[in-house]
């Protein structure tokens, strides 16, 4: 690699972890850019050099935390049992979210149509491509939960948005704050299992009626 492209590459991690660090220290969606670059000792035109808005930067941050999780959520399936693999990879990645609330937040926003629109096109690409690989994922995961019987792709993907949905609602719970405000608060890892328990049930039940009935969704 040439020495422009190190010093390019060293300048965009500065960047980005500078403004991670700001995000912990103020809300991330009143942080501006000429204040990343203040705190990276850059210039403002040089932050547009590497992200070209706002909105690029917080989906870079979006797509560099989603590839480290799924590289550490394949680890985990490849290093599970095919019966506990699901189980265990749904609670990793819960665990994955509270440890970084702030980018689950972030995730959440980025995650919005209008979000998505302004966004540069190769960017729009990276979290399509993002969100193949997770399908991906999910039917290995469900293949081995299902003792490898295997479901039509649109029978998959039909599953995945109640998957989707489940996972969803724990990423808004978490970026809310958990239940600190309720009456009676509930443990986050109690939630977690709960949750755990009734994706899992969910997937088995419906995967079950697909396989004795599959001429009903052709």
């Amino acid at each position: 690699m040439r020495y422009q492209d190190q010093l390019f590459e060293q300048r965009e991690s500065a960047i980005l972890d500078t403004a991670r660090r700001l995000f912990t220290e103020q809300p991330w969606d009143r942080v501006t850019i000429a204040e990343v670059a203040t705190a990276a000792g850059i210039g403002k035109g040089t932050v547009y050099k590497h992200f070209p808005s706002k909105e690029a930067l917080y989906a870079r941050l979006v797509l560099d935390l989603n590839q480290i999780n799924l590289h550490e959520l394949r680890a985990l399936q490849a290093a599970s049992s095919a019966q506990d693999a699901m189980r265990t990879v749904i609670r990793r990645a819960f665990e994955q979210m509270l440890a970084n609330p702030i980018e689950t937040q972030l995730c959440l926003h980025c995650d919005r149509p209008e979000f998505q629109e302004r966004l540069e096109a190769p960017f729009r690409q990276q979290f399509l491509d993002l969100e193949c690989e997770y399908q991906r994922f999910f039917a290995d995961l469900l293949s081995a939960t299902l003792d490898n019987q295997t479901l039509s792709q649109a029978d998959t993907q039909n599953l995945l948005w109640g998957v989707e949905a489940c996972v969803s609602g724990v990423m808004t719970r978490i970026a809310s704050g958990g239940f600190a405000h309720w009456a009676e608060p509930i443990a986050l890892d109690d939630y977690f299992a709960r949750v755990t328990d009734f994706i899992i049930a969910g997937l088995r039940a419906q995967a079950a009626a697909l396989l004795a009935h599959p001429s009903r969704h052709e």
